[in-house]
């Protein structure tokens, strides 16, 4: 038997002989497989009912608000409300594809959010400045869960769930629990409010962050490494695949984009408030499972977690268009996000839930 590096010590229970059939197949690029005629069928009814039902919102709110939703400004509005929750959508989709949790990201970017508004209010710190090392320190936080999940041996839910609680603690004593809206250097709102080819530069930024972790985790052969170990890691670290090295990066790189979602938040606030993640949380949870039932073949991707933005913006910018009560809006994103987990449990999905 090969030593086992310090690396990944612990990381692994001990294999099933199924584990070792599927082992050396991580590493191959396209592999075959043979579904079951009824899994395709499902599969592909999963796909139909949320492709349909987004159609048919469209329908619906074209009818009821016929001159106000199909308009340019409803487009333009909704592509903007959507760069935030695409950004996390984006590393989200990342962590769960490698069979991990993480509750911690909306604290993040909260702390993230309070963190640059302070070193350039209160200290004077140059916008570029301040805006590296919120990055950097983002990046570093989501290193810092994913080591304590790889090799810590806890469940990632209660180590997120923890940290989360730590940034929340953070960000009270770094902004005494207050908005903050004056003294934001011009140069930093520009960020939110300058446009390029029509389209404002948080839309663009967000179109790279997607094309990029798209890129990483359909194209690379780091991706196939997130995607073994989501679906068998026992399997995967048999074959070869540094399992706590590949987690590590999902988390770091999930909390990075978080750290990106603060600086476009206070951007285009032009100021920090409290709790600044709102519900940022449970929608992008909702878009990436909505994306998986998007899934004939019931996996995590990046484009499925798109349409699940796209889903999720649309219909809070239609109930909006209709005067619908903001309650009733938070209840019809938590019964979706509830039946998007259920269709994603189904017998033939792939995904881990």
């Amino acid at each position: 038997m090969s030593q086992v590096s310090s690396e990944d010590v612990g990381q692994i229970s001990t294999p099933r002989p199924a584990d070792r059939q599927e082992a050396a197949a991580v590493n191959v690029p396209h592999r075959a497989s043979v579904k079951p005629r009824w899994g395709t069928v499902v599969g592909l009814l999963r796909s139909g009912i949320v492709l349909g039902t987004f159609v048919a919102m469209i329908v619906a709110f074209s009818v009821l608000k016929e001159h106000s939703f199909l308009t340019t400004a409803t487009l333009d509005n909704i592509l903007d409300q959507s760069v935030v929750p695409a950004v996390l959508a984006s590393g989200l989709t990342l962590v769960l594809a490698s069979g991990e949790f993480d509750l911690s990201f909306g604290a993040t970017l909260s702390l993230g959010a309070g963190f640059v508004v302070v070193l350039m209010v209160n200290h004077g710190a140059n916008p570029a400045l301040a805006t590296a090392l919120t990055l950097v320190g983002s990046a570093v936080a989501g290193l810092v869960i994913g080591v304590v999940v790889a090799y810590g041996r806890a469940s990632a839910f209660i180590v997120t769930l923890a940290f989360s609680s730590v940034f929340a603690g953070l960000e009270i004593g770094l902004t005494g629990n207050k908005t903050i809206y004056q003294g934001v250097p011009a140069s930093f709102t520009q960020i939110s409010s300058d446009t390029f080819l029509g389209r404002k530069y948080p839309v663009w930024l967000a179109v790279i962050v997607i094309v990029v972790v798209g890129v990483l985790l359909h194209g690379t052969r780091f991706g196939r490494h997130v995607q073994a170990i989501g679906e068998n890691e026992s399997a995967a670290y048999i074959a070869g695949v540094r399992v706590a090295r590949v987690k590590i990066i999902a988390f770091a790189v999930l909390a990075l984009l978080a750290g990106l979602s603060s600086l476009v938040l206070t951007s285009r606030a032009s100021s920090y408030y409290p709790g600044s993640a709102g519900t940022y949380m449970l929608n992008t949870y909702a878009a990436v499972f909505l994306g998986v039932a998007a899934n004939r073949h019931g996996r995590f991707s990046v484009g499925g977690s798109m349409l699940g933005v796209l889903w999720l913006v649309t219909l809070q910018s239609g109930l909006a268009q209709v005067n619908v009560a903001s309650w009733l809006t938070n209840l019809v994103e938590g019964l979706v996000l509830g039946l998007a987990v259920l269709i994603a449990r189904s017998p033939h999905s792939r995904a881990r839930t």
